[in-house]
């Protein structure tokens, strides 16, 4: 049954690249290769009542399938990983049709300041899995990450849903005695719709509960350093886009000091020296970045629409 839906998914394939660390030009004896796809389910899957399909992962080779719809969504949020497939080198590229083709054309209208939220974001959290894999963090020091957190959050939030009108900061976190974090905020909006903040107090809640679940799970250094050089990468690449609003994936003029990371060739303790300025950095690109606040919707959304009719032959 799997095997059957793996053929139609295959056969409605729009967008197909490599990405990883063969994409970065960072892959070694041991690297996999892996790829993501764009997908449009034949028409009887998108008129039913079941559930929408929108991802699925296989193995060997290893490819996650994605539905357009859910492919656009992600772009829209400044994904890092999914921005990256608009953006592989054309030896990337596994499978295009025209429908892809029009995606990768209009890549840069999923660029937005955002980018400072998403790159910088992924790129703390896994600074923290290290830190706290290598020495256990204290819960001082968590407590302080997790503030840092939700304090971004609301501020890509307030861009994300057009909330500038609100006022909202994180005054405490803290642990109870129940070992549950909670976190104390100041909230003040006049005459605001429910709904319309509905959607960043369920993410930053999202956000907490998933907190309560981390551990301290010890990983050897190997493992540890790789991870340090994809959050190297990540500000680099971060910096770039908000500096110049292009992408590079293939990282060829950072490849000694990413492979330096990998091979263990620099202490934690310049790592984390480097990792802090890059953070500086990329606040610093933020700041006086080309591209806009955040994406227009409606011109992903038209994207989208115009994609569907003319894929379907629909009249509108």
């Amino acid at each position: 049954m799997r095997n059957d839906f793996l053929s139609i998914l295959e056969e409605n394939t729009l967008y197909r690249v490599i990405t990883g660390s063969t994409a970065y030009g960072l892959a070694n004896e041991h690297s996999d290769i892996d790829e993501k796809a764009f997908v449009i389910l034949p028409i009887a899957y998108q008129f039913q009542l079941g559930k929408e399909w929108e991802t699925e992962t296989f193995h060997n080779p290893d490819i996650e399938y994605h539905s357009l719809k859910k492919a656009l969504f992600l772009l829209s949020v400044q994904n890092p990983t999914m921005l990256e497939t608009l953006f592989v080198p054309e030896n990337c590229i596994v499978e295009q049709t025209a429908f892809g083709r029009k995606i990768r054309e209009n890549r840069d209208i999923f660029l937005s300041q955002q980018c400072f939220y998403t790159f910088g974001g992924y790129a703390r959290d896994q600074l923290v899995r290290i830190k706290n894999s290598l020495f256990g963090l204290s819960e001082e020091e968590q407590n302080s990450h997790l503030q840092l957190k939700l304090t971004n959050m609301i501020d890509a939030c307030k861009d994300k849903y057009d909330l500038q009108q609100i006022e909202m900061n994180i005054n405490e976190v803290r642990v109870e005695n129940d070992h549950r974090h909670i976190a104390l905020c100041n909230l003040r909006a006049n005459n605001i719709d429910l709904l319309q903040l509905s959607p960043m107090i369920s993410e930053l809640g999202n956000t907490l509960k998933s907190y309560q679940k981390r551990k301290q799970v010890k990983k050897p250094e190997e493992k540890l350093y790789k991870h340090a050089m994809h959050l190297v990468r990540l500000l680099l690449t971060g910096i770039e886009v908000l500096k110049t609003a292009e992408l590079t994936v293939y990282r060829q003029k950072d490849q000694a000091l990413l492979r330096s990371i990998r091979n263990q060739e620099m202490s934690w303790d310049e790592l984390f020296l480097l990792t802090e300025k890059l953070f500086v950095e990329l606040e610093q690109a933020k700041e006086h970045s080309p591209l806009p606040k955040k994406i227009d919707k409606e011109k992903i959304n038209q994207l989208y629409t115009n994609m569907m009719v003319d894929y379907f032959g629909l009249q509108t």
